[in-house]
């Protein structure tokens, strides 16, 4: 099945969008658990979350 550039970007920001509002509600629950900012050096674990996110619905 073709994929649009268009497409593939409108399914990318709705991911991006749904972790968003996961994380955060997350971050009220448990904000010792889940911080807003990461450390110098330790930002690609925000990737991470967010590929963990995507593929295994995991926050």
């Amino acid at each position: 099945m073709a994929l649009t550039l268009d497409a593939f970007m409108a399914e990318l920001r709705s991911d991006v969008d749904r972790f968003e509002q996961a994380y955060r509600a997350r971050v009220v629950e448990k904000p010792d658990q889940y911080p807003v900012s990461l450390p110098d050096g330790q930002e690609g674990l925000w990737f991470e979350f967010f590929m963990d996110f995507v593929t295994n619905g995991n926050v």
